[in-house]
């Protein structure tokens, strides 16, 4: 009976080993995602961002409120990692605007 005692001893051990280790590992993935879609790394969310931004602030009236409300919005997406509906966004900006993007070469490859 000593054997199996023995053994039942070590699971608990064994098992918080394996959970303590899968929530690292949850933790590290979780913490890296919104670093990166906050860090300003894709095109669209930061030079296409600060396009519509700018262009937003150099209008009046509703349509400067509506030009806004389409960044803010922007500005949420690029937080959630969702890169190509915040570009979306920036560009309904930017068409309120009447204001056309601006590209380079290395924006059109981010794209």
């Amino acid at each position: 009976m000593s054997y199996k005692l023995s053994a039942f001893r070590h699971f608990p051990s064994a098992f918080a080993i394996v959970a303590a280790s899968a929530l690292a590992f949850a933790g590290l993935m979780a913490s890296t995602t919104p670093a990166y879609a906050q860090s300003g790394g894709d095109y669209r969310c930061a030079g296409l961002a600060e396009q519509a931004h700018v262009a937003a602030n150099g209008l009046e009236g509703a349509r400067q409120s509506s030009a806004k409300r389409f960044v803010s919005t922007g500005k949420k997406l690029c937080e959630a990692g969702n890169e190509r509906a915040a570009a979306k966004q920036f560009r309904a900006a930017l068409k309120i605007a009447g204001v056309a993007e601006v590209e380079t070469d290395s924006q059109l490859a981010a794209r």
